[in-house]
C-alpha cells in the first residue's frame, strides 16, 4: 500500500503540474487539486510504510530450541563403505551411494555432503573422534572426481562482462518495474531541468535523449560498483568443464552442477549466463575459451540439453 501510494502520489503531482504549465487559465482548480492530492498521498506513504513494516522474520532462541527438540535432538548415526553411506535415526534411514554426491561443504565444525535433494549434517568433531572424517572426505571427494575432465576455463569475468551480464539478467525479468522507473524518473528529470525550453530559446533536441541515456549510464555504474567491492578471493577462480557437469572448487566448497539441471542458457558479450535455477545465473567469461573448445563446449551444452 506504501509503494501504491508513493506511485499515485507522483503521478498526481506530476499530472496537476503538467496541467497548470498547459492550461494555466482553465480551471486551475483542478490542477492545484492534483497538486493537493499528489501531495497528500505521497505524505501518506510515510504511516503506512510504518505500519506495513514485516516483522523480523528470524526466530529468537526459545523458538529454535524447541525445532531443535522437536525434529533433530534424537541421537543419529552414520555407516560408510566404498559403495556409500547409510544415515539412521529413531524414525528411519536413508541410504546412498557416493555417485549421489553433489557438494562437499567443508565448514568450521561442520562437513556439509549434499545430494540433488537433501543436505546432511556431519559434526566434524563427532567424525574425528571416531577417525571418520577424512575417510568420508577423500570418498566423497573421489565421487566428485570421477567425472570426465575435458578442460578447465578461469571465472572471473572483466567489469565490462560483469555489467552486460547484469544488464542481460535484470531487464528481461524485471522489464516492466525498470521501465517504469526509468519513464518515471525521465519525466521528472524534463519537468525539472527543460520546464522553461520554449520555442524561442535555441536548444539542441539531442538534450531530450540525455536522460535515457544517463539513466542507462548510472545503472552500469552501481553494477561496477558492485563488482569492485565484491569479495572474488573467496568465490571459485576456475571452472572444470567435465563430460557431463561444470565443477568449481572454493577453499571450502567442492560442488558440480550437472548440465541436466540446466534450466536455460544465454550467451552476452563475452561470457555465458547459466541458469540452474530461475532467479540466479552462473557466468562463465568466454576468454579462457580457444575458438575450438568454445564450439566444443556450445555443442556439449545443446547435446545435454535435447537428452535431457
Amino acid at each position: 500500500m506504501a509503494t501504491i501510494s508513493v506511485f499515485v502520489g507522483l503521478f498526481c503531482i506530476g499530472a496537476g503540474y503538467t496541467y497548470l504549465r498547459i492550461l494555466p487559465d482553465t480551471q486551475p482548480m483542478i490542477g492545484m487539486g492534483l497538486l493537493a492530492f499528489g501531495l497528500l498521498t505521497s505524505f501518506l506513504a510515510m504511516p503506512l510504510a510504518f505500519l506495513s513494516k514485516p516483522r523480523d522474520s528470524r526466530s529468537d532462541a526459545t523458538t529454535r530450541q524447541k525445532e531443535y527438540e522437536l525434529s533433530a535432538s534424537d541421537k543419529r548415526a552414520i555407516e560408510f563403505d566404498e559403495a556409500g553411506w547409510r544415515v539412521f535415526w529413531f524414525d528411519g534411514e536413508d541410504v546412498r551411494p557416493w555417485s549421489c554426491v553433489r557438494s562437499i561443504h567443508d565448514q568450521k565444525t561442520l562437513l556439509v555432503l549434499s545430494t540433488q535433494t537433501t543436505y546432511y549434517w556431519f559434526p566434524k568433531d563427532a567424525l574425528e573422534g571416531e577417525g571418520q572424517l577424512e575417510a568420508i572426505k577423500s570418498l566423497a571427494e573421489r565421487a566428485l572426481n570421477s567425472r570426465e575432465l575435458l578442460f578447465t576455463v578461469p571465472l572471473r569475468p572483466s567489469p565490462f562482462v560483469y555489467a552486460m551480464a547484469m544488464y542481460s539478467h535484470n531487464w528481461p525479468r524485471h522489464y516492466k518495474t525498470i521501465l517504469f522507473c526509468y519513464s518515471l524518473g525521465i519525466l521528472l528529470f524534463y519537468w525539472i531541468f527543460l520546464s522553461g525550453w520554449d520555442a524561442e530559446t535555441s536548444h539542441s533536441p539531442w538534450l531530450l535523449c540525455l536522460p535515457p541515456l544517463l539513466f542507462l549510464f548510472c545503472e552500469g555504474l552501481y553494477y561496477l560498483r558492485n563488482y569492485y567491492l565484491a569479495n572474488w578471493s573467496e568465490a571459485s577462480q576456475e571452472a572444470e568443464i567435465m563430460s557431463d557437469c561444470i565443477s568449481y572448487r572454493t577453499a571450502t566448497i567442492h560442488m558440480i552442477t550437472t548440465y541436466r539441471k540446466l534450466l536455460k542458457m544465454r550467451e552476452v558479450p563475452g561470457a555465458f549466463l547459466f541458469y540452474f535455477e530461475r532467479a540466479v545465473f552462473h557466468i562463465i567469461p568466454k576468454k579462457g575459451f580457444s575458438r575450438e573448445r568454445l564450439d566444443q563446449f556450445r555443442k556439449l551444452i545443446s547435446a545435454n540439453q535435447q537428452t535431457s
